[in-house]
């Protein structure tokens, strides 16, 4: 049966073949592809080659996939794949994120990515940009004036909130960090810091609770982390498959876990922090309106 990746229960409901991969997806983490092969043998290929325009127009009608096996967990509502990816295939789909070469690959496999490339990061909420929105959300919480700050996961570093303070960015990739942001390429130099943001990082991990509880080591003792994930599937859709009344599949892109409130507020709880603030935020993105869901947490100030 397992355990939910998300809060460690064993409360899982099976969901049958639901995930359906994405195409970069699926050549970047499995390498592989889906194509139609043609016969060896004459008389097939023949018949292939005849029916081939009204082969192409139903394969739009009915597209071949590549499924997996999803479950629900009935303790959180997370929803993850039967089987977890591999830590290093994963990787492999993150060797060169948003890069020049990640953008034509991606654009290759799924063309409608092209629309979306150069607008992924920012956001309004509440008509502010991403940035001041999240230093006002926090303010209304803690002043972080002052304070050590670490974007974990967080490419360049931007997005950290704009409180002056010792800014840091946990970054493997060659990506050069946001000026006055300082790059920390190992693990082995990570510090404690006031202030750690794992901002849409959960969502593309394989093991989200193992990364909580690691990064977690990374907050001072009455220390902050923030979390923030989108929520991609509606609340009702959720709740249905939560029940098994939904005969809905999941597409598997960048995204292989899916988020709602409750999740979130179990993965906090399952790595043993107190939730400060936890709420769903109306976000717009350059091509949709979604909620994301944001999340800060403490570290107890007896944490040793």
């Amino acid at each position: 049966m397992g355990e939910c990746r998300n809060c460690g229960s064993t409360r899982l409901r099976e969901l049958g073949f639901a995930g359906t991969l994405a195409p970069f997806f699926l050549r970047r983490v499995l390498r592989a592809e889906v194509r139609t092969r043609r016969s060896p043998h004459p008389l097939k290929r023949a018949f292939q080659g005849a029916t081939a325009a009204l082969n192409k127009l139903t394969s739009r009608i009915y597209p071949a996939a590549v499924v997996v096996e999803m479950q629900s967990c009935l303790n959180c509502s997370f929803l993850q794949t039967k089987y977890p990816f591999a830590d290093d295939a994963i990787s492999r789909l993150y060797s060169d994120y948003r890069s020049d070469s990640y953008n034509r690959e991606r654009i290759f496999y799924e063309p409608d990515y092209a629309n979306y490339a150069v607008l992924v990061g920012p956001y309004t909420e509440g008509n502010l940009e991403r940035i001041p929105a999240l230093t006002a959300w926090i303010r209304r919480h803690l002043d972080l004036t002052g304070a050590s700050m670490l974007d974990y996961g967080g490419a360049d570093g931007k997005y950290l909130p704009a409180f002056d303070g010792s800014k840091f960015v946990y970054e493997i990739s060659d990506i050069a960090p946001e000026a006055g942001v300082t790059r920390i390429s190992s693990a082995a130099h990570l510090e404690s810091y006031d202030y750690v943001q794992l901002s849409h990082v959960l969502e593309h991990v394989t093991h989200p609770l193992l990364m909580v509880r690691e990064v977690a080591k990374t907050v001072r003792a009455g220390g902050h982390l923030l979390i923030e994930v989108p929520q991609d599937l509606a609340s009702n859709l959720i709740a249905d498959i939560q029940r098994g009344a939904s005969s809905d599949t999941l597409s598997i892109h960048e995204h292989i876990n899916q988020y709602s409130v409750a999740a979130v507020a179990a993965l906090v709880q399952a790595a043993g922090l107190e939730v400060v603030a936890l709420e769903p935020i109306p976000v717009k993105t350059p091509w949709s309106s979604q909620d994301f869901i944001r999340c800060l947490a403490q570290r107890s100030p007896a944490a040793s």
